[in-house]
C-alpha cells in the first residue's frame, strides 16, 4: 500500500492478480450453476420449478385433490354397491356397509373441509366441498333407503349419488388440477 501526493492511501492490485481472481469468479459460478441444475427440481416438461411457500402450498394443494378426488371414487363404488343390493343378503351386513360407506364420506368431507386452501384455489375448492357434501347426501340417503327399504328412498338415493358423480367428474377434468 502506497500513498498518492493528497495524502490518500492508494493499494494497488497486479493485473495477474486481477485476472486470476476473475478466473476464480467465474469458476464458482459456473460450479454454482451446474450443482443448481443437478439438484433442482422441475416439471413435467424439464422446467425448473421454483420451491418458494406459495408455489408449494399450491402443488401441495393439488396433489390432495387428486387423493380427494380419488377417494370419492371409492366411495361412489362403496354407494352404489348398496343401491345395487336389492336387499340381497342379510340387514346386518347391508347396515354395516352403508354406516362404513357414511364415515367414509364423513371423512373425506371433514378432510376437504380442514386442508388450507391457497388464494389461487379457492373455485376449485368449492367445487370440491360441493363434490364431498354431495357424497356425503348420498352415503347417508344410502343408509336411510337400507332402514328403510321403500322404492323413493331408493330412488332419492339414487339421484343424489347421480348428482355427486357430475360434480366429480366436473373435477376429474379441471385444467387446473391436471396443471401439476
Amino acid at each position: 500500500m502506497t500513498v498518492n501526493e493528497g495524502g490518500q492511501p492508494v493499494i494497488r492490485i497486479s493485473e495477474e492478480r486481477l485476472w486470476l481472481f476473475g478466473w476464480i469468479l467465474l469458476g464458482v459460478a459456473v460450479f454454482f450453476t451446474m450443482v443448481g441444475a443437478l439438484v433442482s427440481p422441475s416439471d413435467a416438461e424439464g422446467k425448473p420449478v421454483l420451491l418458494l411457500p406459495e408455489v408449494k402450498a399450491v402443488e401441495d394443494y393439488q396433489n390432495s385433490a387428486q387423493v380427494w378426488i380419488s377417494d370419492m371414487a371409492i366411495l361412489d363404488g362403496e354407494v352404489a354397491r348398496i343401491l345395487a343390493s336389492d336387499k340381497q343378503g342379510d340387514l346386518f351386513s347391508q347396515s354395516r356397509a352403508a354406516q362404513q360407506a357414511l364415515q367414509h364420506a364423513v371423512d373425506l368431507a371433514q378432510q376437504v373441509d380442514r386442508t388450507k386452501v391457497p388464494p389461487v384455489a379457492m373455485g376449485v375448492h368449492e367445487k370440491m366441498i360441493a363434490a364431498s357434501l354431495s357424497y356425503l347426501e348420498a352415503a347417508r340417503s344410502a343408509l336411510q333407503w337400507v332402514s328403510t327399504p321403500e322404492k323413493n328412498n331408493q330412488d332419492t338415493a339414487a339421484q343424489k349419488l347421480s348428482a355427486a358423480r357430475k360434480l366429480r367428474s366436473g373435477l376429474e377434468v379441471n385444467q387446473w388440477l391436471k396443471s401439476r
